[in-house]
């Protein structure tokens, strides 16, 4: 929703000159450090020593905003961010632009990833104001919290019409001091506009099914035919579409919804989007071609792209799916993993060279380290020129398989001579929501590839969390950084880590994983169920300074907690048999079922979990012992071809008893069997 009206009311309000500054207040704090130096996000701490009198989200600023009379400055970005760096550089180091912004504002800096719930929010007033967001997101609102100005990336002075904050700074003060009712009826006006939500329409089956059938349909028109991916440029993994695609080619047997996922993860790994000597996926390509990559590198991605890879696997038995997925978990292993076993946040797209020196090459690069023959070879590979310094492949090329062992032994000799330049920094605060994505990704890793190192990791992550991010009255914790527990945890840290425990329990078998996806659900249930309208909000209902509580839904860079829900709960009703869970699953339908049925292409996770709860699954019921091969080869014949709506448990027996399995259907068990081949043939 775009904002037409007040946009109008806006745009003349700041083309207005003069200045209602005050006495300058500097930053207080020792040695130069403002008030940010006492935080543990490291996007926080990187502005403690800005001359900007930055303040943290909370009830110090708001407070310092009424009794000074000043409106807010609020600036949202997160550490691995390019242009939020740009802007601190540009901007908030700059002593006249701080001295302007300390003089006119009371300025907060917010971490997006530490505190999705106030990005959220803002970017919905960001998009509202503009027609679009993004980050660092810039927003100007009243000492109670409600915008009257958005925008993204503002440079130091106005250049290619984009207005400056020395430009317009002086302007927003004097209209403070001299149209302020204005601003603050406008004030009104846009929150009402942006926060009032008609209640959710009721949707039929049907709808639901056409929902499913037209975001395919959507999908197939907007596909890449030449380059893999869809649309133009930029194009992002977005693997949870894939996830969408594979899931309607399965249900459907649709060839083409297959061919767009084979032919986009086949274009991302030859792309320059991959990291092509260290792997592991940059956040986007800014080009058509996947070459160009904005480079920094976030843990959601490794988790979500290699979920994609590994089913693709699963339904093509093509190695080259299970070869990418093992090299990003070898990446997220051996650069994203804390001594303690969780994961990182993300990595920096800029270094001490600029953005992306990190990982580009020149052919005299390859030379100084390479014999000749091998920097030929390696010229020829990766398709470096005089004008092109981004590894990548061409699909079409065609190597020996000597000439592929050669190039393994280069790569890796690349990959040695790359450690020796200055690293990205490293974002080291612990997401549960995005460890919650790596467990599960690494879970189904370690049966679809039968890999114990990735099981072991998955659950040591998973272990941290329990240890470190839940307190003693069960309460989950967003963040974890600097031996600290962060904000109350969202709806996205439940959910996340709630999928992730239900994989650790389909890898291992082990009950007490089935029980914690239990007590978490209960949790969930307990403070962000929204028990009038269905669905969850993104908050609880005790987290301190609520705005507003707002229902996410739509799948963006990441699916929405509402979505993965929507499957955990059809996965917990199948493995519990508690009719519960599907009511509320159904509760998520129809509260967001109008909003995917008016734009399906995004909420492409949502409709798997519809999808999952339209199609005939199979719950399979294991009797024996884990030690008996014929339980190994029974569960070998469920885990080795794509099932997304097949379930198991298992039930142990004393060694010596045979073990059998039963498959049941829509309420409906059969008898059970003592062979492969009898549960082969029950299977669907």
């Amino acid at each position: 929703m775009k904002i037409q009206t007040t946009m109008h009311l806006l745009i003349p309000l700041f083309l207005a000159a003069g200045s209602g500054c005050s006495a300058v207040e500097y930053p207080e704090g020792a040695d130069g450090m403002n008030r940010l130096s006492e935080e543990t996000s490291s996007y926080l701490l990187s502005h403690a020593d800005n001359p900007v009198n930055w303040y943290a989200w909370g009830e110090e600023a708001f407070a310092a905003a009424i009794q000074e009379n000043k409106p807010i400055f609020l600036s949202i970005g997160y550490s691995s961010c390019h242009w939020c760096h740009v802007m601190e550089e540009e901007c908030f180091e700059n002593a006249e632009v701080a001295e302007l912004m300390n003089e006119t504002f009371i300025c907060i800096k917010v971490d997006r990833e530490e505190r999705p719930d106030i990005d959220n929010l803002y970017m919905r007033f960001t998009v509202a104001l503009t027609g679009g967001g993004g980050w660092p997101m810039s927003v100007v609102m009243t000492p109670d919290g409600k915008p009257f100005f958005a925008g993204t990336y503002i440079p130091r002075t106005t250049s290619f019409g984009r207005r400056g904050m020395l430009e317009l700074i002086p302007s927003i003060a004097f209209q403070w001091d001299t149209n302020r009712e204005a601003l603050l009826r406008q004030a009104e006006e846009i929150e009402s506009a942006v926060l009032t939500s008609s209640p959710p329409s009721s949707v039929s089956i049907e709808t639901m099914h056409a929902s499913v059938d037209s975001a395919y349909i959507r999908f197939s028109r907007s596909f890449d035919g030449e380059r893999g991916g869809f649309g133009n440029a930029p194009k992002f993994p977005s693997p949870h579409n894939l996830l969408f695609l594979l899931r309607y080619w399965k249900a459907t047997g649709e060839h083409n919804s297959l061919d767009m996922v084979t032919s986009t993860l086949r274009a991302i790994r030859y792309g320059g989007i991959y990291d092509q000597i260290g792997f592991g996926i940059h956040r986007y390509s800014t080009d058509r071609e996947w070459l160009v990559p904005h480079y920094e590198k976030m843990l959601y991605d490794q988790a979500l792209v290699t979920m994609a890879f590994l089913e693709t696997y699963q339904v093509t038995g093509d190695r080259f799916f299970a070869d990418a997925a093992s090299e990003i978990i070898n990446y997220v292993l051996r650069d994203m993993s804390s001594p303690e076993g969780a994961f990182y946040s993300s990595e920096d797209a800029d270094s001490e060279g600029g953005e992306g020196s990190f990982y580009t090459w020149k052919v005299d690069d390859f030379s100084s380290v390479l014999s000749s023959e091998q920097s030929a070879l390696a010229v020829e590979f990766w398709n470096i020129s005089d004008n092109v310094d981004i590894l990548h492949q061409s699909a079409s090329s065609s190597f020996t398989a000597e000439q592929l062992v050669e190039l393994e032994t280069i790569r890796e000799i690349l990959y040695q001579t790359r450690e020796s330049r200055p690293r990205p920094a490293r974002d080291e605060k612990i997401l549960a929501d995005w460890n919650g994505l790596m467990i599960a990704s690494l879970a189904r890793a370690s049966v679809v590839l039968n890999n114990e190192e990735y099981l072991n990791a998955a659950v040591k992550s998973f272990e941290f969390i329990k240890e470190k991010m839940i307190a003693e009255d069960s309460r989950l914790s967003h963040s974890y950084a600097a031996g600290r527990r962060g904000p109350d945890a969202f709806i996205d840290d439940y959910a996340f880590l709630i999928m992730g425990s239900l994989e650790l329990h389909n890898a291992t078998l082990d009950h007490g994983y089935l029980q914690f996806a239990i007590d978490l659900q209960a949790r969930l249930d307990l403070s962000f169920r929204d028990q009038s309208g269905g669905g969850y909000f993104f908050t609880g209902d005790d987290l301190d300074m609520q705005i507003a509580r707002l229902k996410e839904s739509y799948d963006g860079a990441l699916p929405s907690g509402n979505s993965v829900e929507l499957l955990n709960l059809i996965t917990l009703s199948k493995l519990t048999g508690e009719s519960s869970y599907m009511e509320r699953a159904g509760e998520i339908e129809g509260s967001f079922g109008a909003s995917a049925a008016a734009t399906p292409r995004s909420y492409s996770m949502m409709l798997s979990g519809i999808l999952y709860g339209q199609q005939v699954g199979s719950e399979v019921l294991l009797s024996g012992s884990l030690n008996d091969p014929l339980l190994q080869d029974m569960l070998d014949v469920v885990r080795t071809n794509y099932r997304p709506w097949t379930t198991v448990q298992f039930s142990e027996r004393p060694d010596g008893e045979k073990s059998e399995a039963s498959v049941c259907r829509n309420g409906t068990c059969n008898l059970p069997v003592e062979t492969v081949k009898g549960l082969r043939d029950l299977l669907l």
